[in-house]
């Protein structure tokens, strides 16, 4: 059987160590927006920012 919150807890900490490592100059909001904006990137699997925003199947 799988664990799926093993799994998403580790895809959490990779993403968040990589926009660590990206942002590692910027001040600690900038730092929460870059990390916000990276997983919400990869979740959407899109770097349009109506698409990041967006829940998924919600339309205006």
């Amino acid at each position: 059987m799988v664990n799926f919150t093993s799994n998403t807890y580790q895809m959490k900490r990779e993403i968040l160590s990589f926009s660590n490592k990206i942002s590692k100059h910027l001040s600690k909001p900038d730092k929460k927006f870059s990390a916000d904006m990276t997983y919400g990137m990869l979740a959407a699997g899109s770097c349009l920012l109506t698409d990041v925003v967006e829940p998924d199947g919600y339309k205006f």
